[in-house]
């Protein structure tokens, strides 16, 4: 059973820095890891604490993909950031979390599907756990 502090998400975990968003998405970094799950693809990668002007081990963003109104893309994303918030301690935290910060940002790449979009992003953090291990 988690703890109430456990299923936190602070402001200071939300990925909100354009210059440490950018770098995910670019396809040429080497640094830059991705994983599929379902509807759900999460981009990651290690950054030093010193760029994230923060002390926490992880900041996560969240991208709704295309949505057809407000409405809809507000509603994957609150699902996603909940998802996440609930379910955060199944990743972990990585060995060298000491001088660096997990950056990543969860995609939704068919909002269309949003009863799968909880299990979707369960298993993409399953997957990233494993693959966060594998690194060690």
């Amino acid at each position: 059973m988690t703890t109430v502090a456990e299923q936190r998400f602070p402001r200071s975990m939300r990925l909100k820095r354009r210059r440490l968003i950018a770098p995910l998405f670019d396809r040429s970094a080497p640094d830059t890891r991705s994983l599929v799950a379902g509807g759900i693809r999460i981009l990651y990668r290690f950054v030093p604490r010193s760029m994230t002007g923060t002390d926490t081990p992880v900041q996560v963003g969240f991208a709704p993909g295309r949505c057809r109104n407000a409405v809809q893309r507000n509603h994957v994303k609150r699902q996603m950031r909940e998802t996440w918030r609930r379910h955060q301690h199944l990743i972990g935290v990585h060995a060298s979390a000491a001088t660096q910060t997990l950056t990543l940002m969860v995609v939704a790449r068919s909002p269309d599907r949003t009863e799968r979009l909880a299990h979707d992003l369960l298993q993409a953090m399953h997957l990233l756990h494993q693959s966060l291990n594998k690194v060690d």
